[in-house]
Formats: C-alpha cells, structure tokens, sequence
C-alpha cells in the first residue's frame, strides 16, 4: 500500500516528530522540544491530501515526576496543531511510577494497543487503512497489537 492510500496516519512524538531541544534523551520541561526537519512539511501534505494525521504518545515523565501533566498536555496539543493532528492521545501511566496515581500497567501504554485503538476508533477509520510510524519497538509492538500498518520514522521522512 502506497502512503497516500492510507486513510489515517498515527505518529508518534518524542523521537518521530520531536526531538528535545536541549539535545538530551527525554524532555526535562514540557517545553524541551522541537520539530524534526521535515515533519511538519510532510503532515501539511497529508493534511492537504485529506489523510487523517493523530498522534499517540507514552508521557512517562509525568509518572516519575519529571513532568507536569498539564504542561505536557499543553505542548503536546500544540504539537498536534503544528501538524494538523485530528486527535491526540496520550498515556501518563507506568507500571513503576513514582507518583501512585500513575502507577499502572495500562493497555493505553504502548506496546499496549489502546492508545491506537481509540485514535482509530475516533477518526472512524478501519485498520486496515492505518498506518501507524514511530522510532521504538513499543511503537512496532503497538501498532502489531492493535493489527494495523507499521513503518519507522527514519523510513517514512526519508
């Protein structure tokens, strides 16, 4: 399948569209981040073309503490705005959270599915015209549970 043909495109953030700004691994605010070359160009293009662009994306540093949930929820709404996102999810918890009302194994979590399948369920698309891209297994796993289309990031914005 061509990547025009699909008709939903999950990306997902840290590492695929963003990369922090202060060059470290993780975010250290909610607002150490910016766009990869390339990114937002290419999700006009969807945009223009009538593909369904979401986001899906595991926020960990919030469960450690690292993170306010409100900030990061702020950013990454504008993240879904600069790329013409319809939807955006994101997944606070962490089986070893630091924080208790985090401390969760949850199926939204990628490798779980849930964040996928909500997006998909909300753009009412069928999965197999979804594509899901991403820079770590969790996001391949992610994409395998949920039985949609997988391709890695470096790949897709080549």
């Amino acid at each position: 399948m061509e990547i025009m043909d699909y008709k939903l495109i999950l990306f997902d953030i840290d590492g695929t569209l963003v990369e922090t700004a202060s060059g470290e691994t993780f975010r250290k605010s909610a607002d150490d981040w910016k766009y990869l070359p390339g990114r937002v160009e290419k999700c006009k293009q969807l945009w223009q073309s009538g593909v369904k662009v979401a986001l899906v994306s595991n926020q960990g540093g919030v469960a450690f503490g690292l993170l306010d949930p409100h900030e990061i929820r702020h950013e990454l709404t504008k993240t879904a705005e600069g790329v013409h996102a319809a939807y955006v999810a994101m997944c606070f918890s962490h089986p070893k959270a630091k924080i208790e009302q985090f401390r969760e194994d949850s199926s939204r979590r990628k490798p779980g599915p849930g964040m996928l399948l909500e997006a998909i369920e909300a753009s009412g698309e069928k999965k197999q015209d979804v594509l899901m891209v991403g820079d770590r297994s969790e996001d391949e796993q992610a994409a395998q549970s949920a039985g949609v289309a997988f391709m890695w990031a470096d790949e897709y914005f080549k």
